[in-house]
């Protein structure tokens, strides 16, 4: 089973990455948000593992996190991963904040947790909101996002621990 740590945007920052997710969907571009079998919302992933006990972990995550709702996460860039699932995201501008709350959310969980992904590891984090995944046409997705102004100027809302895929399970850690 696969869990990730992840932030939900406010309300403003998740409508505006809806809409570019319904312009992706109309454009052919099959959005995160209606990816099937899921129930993704716009958020950012703080890391991705493999196994660990889901209450332990949410338990050392809780105090992490008790202060987070409200940090930014500007929205400002967009980019594609170049592997075989070809994501296009939003990148996070790495504040010195965002960047301090992940190493103190992996400090709490490694312990805990085995499988680590290497694309969520402090030394390895290159922070995002996905807006696609199987992107064969990346002119497609920036044509689409270009119509949208950046940044979109993101706060966090709540964060939770998602079973993957898909996010239909979800254990809340905070609530903005």
């Amino acid at each position: 089973m696969l869990y990730a740590v992840e932030l939900f945007l406010d309300e403003d920052a998740d409508r505006r990455v809806r809409q570019i997710w319904a312009a992706l969907d109309e454009r052919g571009v099959t959005s995160l948000g209606s990816t099937p079998s899921t129930r993704y919302h716009p958020h950012v992933t703080l890391s991705v593992y493999e196994r660990g006990d889901a209450a332990e972990v949410a338990g050392a995550l809780r105090p992490v996190l008790a202060t987070t709702a409200g940090l930014p996460l500007p929205l400002a860039s967009l980019g594609f991963f170049l592997t075989e699932e070809a994501p296009a995201f939003l990148g996070v501008v790495p504040t010195s904040g965002f960047l301090g709350l992940h190493r103190a959310v992996h400090h709490a969980i490694e312990p805990l947790v085995e499988g680590i992904w290497p694309y969520y590891t402090p030394d390895g984090l290159v922070p995002h909101c996905t807006l696609a995944v199987g992107v064969a046409d990346t002119s497609a997705v920036a044509q689409t996002v270009a119509r949208f102004p950046l940044p979109v100027r993101a706060t966090v809302r709540s964060a939770q621990l998602v079973e993957l895929p898909g996010g239909q399970r979800s254990t809340p850690l905070i609530m903005g």
